[in-house]
């Protein structure tokens, strides 16, 4: 018995090789790696199989022994490369004894159905009972847990009792140690990921990480600054380094699209600390034990909270807060406006012991 308490879920007990149907969105994914480290104490075989976006976040886990990558695209069926996926995974020498599906989509639990694993569990959503054989009541919106619980529930582990994420950093063991990698390897940095790919209500606004980054930067000479994101926060990351003085540029480094998320890890571990929005990184840094400041905005981070001792979330929780949009429907983000500078560069201050002047 696993040092977890597990409620009566079919031959958890026996299950030796389990493939994980993996989430696509990065935060998800890292949220995800806390059932899959409590299922790693039963001594399982665990394969993930995942799109490219997120097969980063797993090959970065100590306890993902494969990781399966399928181009599956959010929009669309893919019927063929589904099938092919399954009939792949009927043909291993090794069959899989146990499936967890993750993504609460029907079309995400056609590849274990086909493929016949005899285990098939996952919450009920979009009429797929049929296809699992373990089909869990679906949380109703008000009584939703936090997203660890979310999927540790998929394994009967009561809440409260998830592993919080654990992910590696170690440069060396990506062959990432170059160029920029190496430069930075001797500084101190502050990493920063000021886009948000869900939507525009959700990012803190650009001229308050750029005031943020002015107090960073002109504290101490030495220290550095770098800029991530994926291709779409190439724009926000650009405005957020013309907002800063021409003198400070200089040792700011935007990296936004030229980064692979493998290397996005790399350098947060690297980093003195993440300043971010809401976002996929801000996970990854919470599972990195990388000091973080969080901003939220129309998100609540009571059910998707950064898991890490080294986390400051910064949240107003207006009467209009959390709204869960992309968007403000009222028009002025005010979640977000009044959040100040002051406030966060005093936070950083405190968390990294600098004394900046306000």
């Amino acid at each position: 018995m696993s040092i977890l308490e597990f409620t009566e879920l079919p031959l958890l007990q026996e299950a030796r090789r389990i493939a994980v149907f993996a989430p696509n969105w990065v935060g998800d994914a890292v949220m995800s790696l806390g059932l899959l480290q409590a299922l790693k104490q039963n001594h399982a075989y665990i394969a993930v199989v995942c799109t490219p976006t997120t097969a980063s976040v797993y090959r970065h886990s100590s306890v993902v022994d494969e990781v399966i990558e399928v181009p599956l695209q959010s929009g669309g069926v893919q019927w063929r490369l589904r099938r092919q996926c399954s009939q792949n995974l009927r043909k291993r020498s090794l069959p899989f004894t146990h499936a967890y599906i993750l993504p609460n989509s029907f079309k995400s639990a056609l590849i274990p159905f086909w493929a016949k694993i005899p285990q098939r569990i996952g919450y009920a959503s979009e009429g797929r009972g049929f296809l699992l054989t373990h089909c869990l009541a679906k949380p109703s919106k008000k009584n939703k847990p936090p997203m660890l619980d979310w999927y540790g529930q998929l394994a009967g582990i009561h809440q409260g009792l998830v592993p919080r994420p654990h992910l590696l950093g170690a440069v060396d063991a990506f062959n990432v140690n170059v160029g920029i990698f190496s430069e930075l390897k001797s500084k101190k940095f502050l990493a920063v990921a000021p886009g948000a790919e869900y939507g525009p209500a959700k990012r803190w606004p650009v001229q308050y990480f750029a005031a943020t980054l002015q107090a960073y930067l002109e504290f101490d000479q030495t220290r550095s600054v770098c800029l991530l994101g994926g291709p779409k926060d190439i724009a926000v990351c650009q405005a957020v380094l013309e907002f800063l003085p021409q003198a400070l540029r200089i040792r700011v480094y935007p990296l936004a699209g030229k980064t692979s998320l493998d290397q996005a890890i790399v350098l947060i571990a690297q980093s003195e600390a993440l300043l971010t929005n809401d976002s996929g990184l801000m996970h990854v840094a919470a599972a990195l034990q990388v000091p973080l400041q969080a901003i939220y905005g129309s998100s609540d981070p009571r059910h998707t909270p950064p898991l890490s001792d080294q986390a400051q979330v910064h949240w107003l929780h207006l009467d209009c807060s959390p709204c869960f949009k992309r968007e403000c429907p009222l028009g002025h983000t005010r979640c977000l406006v009044s959040l100040t500078p002051e406030r966060v560069i005093s936070a950083l201050n405190d968390q990294l012991k600098m004394t900046v002047e306000l």
